[in-house]
């Protein structure tokens, strides 16, 4: 038991509250997807394909972001 407290370290914490952070972001960049699509709907508009684009483009930022510190964590 007590090994395992001894190799728990700081840049462990921080690299796992990280990861828990970047998850919870990509969640909302899902989410803020959900609502341009809902909002598209609603509402008619005549550029509503550069608001699409741009909830893709920040959700994909989300994940890659995501992918990045998981990997460079290991």
């Amino acid at each position: 038991m007590l090994e395992i407290l001894d190799s728990i370290t700081f840049l462990l914490v921080v690299k796992i509250l990280l990861l828990i952070m970047f998850s919870v972001y990509g969640l909302f960049a899902m989410l803020m997807m959900r609502q341009i699509s809902a909002m598209t709907k609603a509402v008619q508009m005549q550029d509503d394909y550069v608001i699409k684009f741009l909830g893709i483009a920040h959700f994909g930022f989300s994940i890659m972001v995501w992918f990045i510190t998981l990997f460079l964590s290991t």
